[in-house]
């Protein structure tokens, strides 16, 4: 038997030596990699390995490489309070592209509690066809050169609803007409580079529009930082993991401001999430489980980096 953080985590796999799956708090439906459609409601499952004593599992509905603090509505969840743990989610109507499935189990012990996740990864293709794209413009970039934007693209489908289709998980490629003067990237972020005039171009499923962009900053001499985020790591469960932005710089050599944001995976703590090199508690875990990690690296001037990643694999 094994102690995290003063709490007890049992043995699980007395019962079930025959086969490692069997271990594993992990979904069970949706599959990974599943297609749903908007609106469908989907029903949702968990496997529980023989004698983990679970008394809640809670389903939390997510869009792909997103922190929850990205979007303003709270993400639809559902609990299940008793065996079988089922529930049924309803995937939003204005859904398009990737989706992340979260699973967090409660169980209780006579020493105390913890929690288990398995997380699955699945896309929702609306069955109306694709009519239009349409976007927020022009975008202007009058502070500094290394400014960031994010732009907005929503595609008008033929049943009538508009869906956000900024994020690459959407389906939508962008093409700067000048990357001296804007550079665009997966995301749908905008920074800029240099002054002048320049388009954006995003296509999605055969449809574009044409997003004008006026670069004419005040401070025409910055230059933007850059994020890097580490290197990939694996680690223990209950382990106090490092995140690290040494790598990253700004160009004339001033104090850049780090901004870390958790877009996979269960919720940690992030502890110092503002700073050069943050830290967390690796959770406890029946199997390797994935956390992903985001750094954007700002300057004084208000110029900033586009995204970094770094996967943290969390292993029993």
């Amino acid at each position: 038997m094994r102690r995290r953080g003063g709490v007890l985590v049992a043995a699980v796999c007395a019962l079930a030596m025959q086969a490692p799956d069997v271990c594993a708090f992990q979904l069970a439906e949706p599959r990974s990699g599943a297609v749903l459609r908007p609106g469908d409601a989907m029903k949702v499952r968990v496997e529980i390995p023989p004698g983990l004593p679970v008394v809640q599992v809670a389903y939390t509905l997510y869009e792909e490489d997103r922190a929850p603090e990205d979007k303003v509505d709270a993400p639809p969840q559902a609990v299940a309070q008793a065996p079988p743990f089922e529930a049924t989610l309803q995937v939003p109507l204005e859904a398009a592209g990737g989706m992340r499935l979260l699973a967090v189990a409660r169980v209780a012990e006579r020493r105390g509690q913890y929690v288990l996740f398995d997380e699955v990864t699945f896309r929702v293709e609306p069955d109306a066809a694709l009519a239009g794209l349409q976007a927020e413009m022009p975008v202007r970039f009058s502070e500094t050169l290394g400014e960031v934007k994010f732009l907005s693209v929503r595609g008008k489908y033929a049943d009538k609803v508009v869906r956000d289709l900024t994020p690459g998980h959407a389906g939508t490629a962008y093409r700067s007409s000048n990357d001296r003067i804007v550079r665009v990237n997966p995301d749908g972020r905008a920074q800029a580079v240099g002054v002048g005039d320049a388009e954006i171009v995003a296509v999605n499923n055969r449809r574009e529009c044409k997003i004008r962009v006026v670069v004419q900053p005040e401070n025409r001499e910055n230059r933007p930082p850059v994020a890097h985020a580490g290197t990939d790591q694996t680690v223990k469960q209950g382990t106090r993991v490092r995140l690290d932005a040494l790598l990253s710089a700004d160009p004339e050599g001033k104090n850049p401001l780090y901004y870390w944001s958790q877009v996979r995976g269960m919720p940690v703590a992030i502890q110092d999430p503002l700073t050069l090199r943050p830290f967390f508690v690796a959770p406890v875990v029946t199997a390797p489980r994935l956390l992903r990690f985001r750094l954007v690296v700002k300057d004084e001037e208000g110029a900033e980096s586009f995204p970094a990643y770094v996967d943290v694999t969390v292993v029993p």
